[in-house]
């Protein structure tokens, strides 16, 4: 029997902010080109768009995408999954690999709807456009080495990658997926804080914002815990001392612990769902 001869490595149904940076990184890095790479979405003006920047190729619908891409990167809504199912004329066969970036909805529920294929489950963060996500990436066991290392460096093309087991990725996704609001947030209001001490706001800005990327580096490069690290920090009787105190009085460490839970909880009503 001969192998199976797709028309395109890659295939994406949706071509949102997400879809964009993902197909941007894997053209800049040099891991595809833009012509093995098949679009599909509701906007014929965005798939030109995509088209004109990145040479890749459109369809005129979803079943165009499942029937010639190897690698078919579902970037829909989650909501909208269902009625894009019920749309397909043909579903992906057992030589097809299905990466699904929509938030909340398990392996099972794909495979459900799309039958005897590979899925992956994966969750990036919104810094991939810059080329610093952090993604989860899960899969079904019958996933092979290839597979795996296909999609990880689908993925590594805009940031970090982490491969873990499918019970962890809500919360992996409450953490890396929404965190960057919350760190939008604590920027925002460092911001604030500058000001009211008399800061022009673009400076204000500009020192939160490089501040928390210093911090964050200090703790990937370095490997310490953070508490050692805000240790070094704070002196005796000093200033930090007292900023951590106002931020301990204000329960800002349980806020941000809430936080988290909260979106855990909301990722998991939204899978049931």
């Amino acid at each position: 029997m001969s192998e199976t001869v797709f028309a395109y490595r890659y295939g994406f149904i949706g071509a949102g902010a997400m879809a964009e940076a993902i197909v941007s990184g894997m053209v800049q890095s040099g891991l595809c080109r833009g012509t093995d790479i098949v679009m599909s979405n509701r906007s014929a003006e965005k798939l030109e768009r995509m088209h004109a920047q990145y040479g890749v190729a459109v369809a005129s619908d979803n079943s165009l995408v499942m029937q010639q891409a190897e690698y078919i990167v579902l970037a829909v809504k989650p909501q909208q999954f269902p009625t894009m199912c019920e749309a397909l004329q043909c579903k992906p066969g057992s030589r097809q690999t299905v990466v699904s970036i929509m938030a909340g909805l398990s392996i099972a529920a794909i495979e459900e709807k799309l039958g005897d294929c590979t899925v992956f489950r994966v969750m990036p963060n919104t810094p991939a456009k810059i080329g610093w996500g952090m993604t989860g990436v899960s899969c079904t066991e019958r996933a092979t080495d290839e597979q795996k290392q296909t999609v990880q460096r689908m993925f590594d093309s805009v940031g970090k990658t982490v491969l873990v087991e499918e019970h962890y990725m809500d919360a992996l996704g409450a953490v890396s997926g929404c965190g960057p609001a919350y760190m939008y947030q604590i920027i925002e209001a460092l911001a604030d804080g500058a000001v009211l001490a008399g800061l022009p706001r673009a400076m204000a800005y500009e020192l939160a914002a490089q501040t928390m990327a210093g911090a964050a580096m200090m703790v990937l490069e370095t490997g310490a815990h953070p508490g050692v690290l805000k240790d070094q920090v704070t002196s005796p009787g000093g200033t930090t001392i007292r900023g951590i105190q106002a931020m301990e009085a204000h329960g800002v460490r349980n806020a941000m612990i809430d936080a988290v839970q909260q979106a855990y909880i909301r990722s998991k009503e939204l899978g049931e769902a």
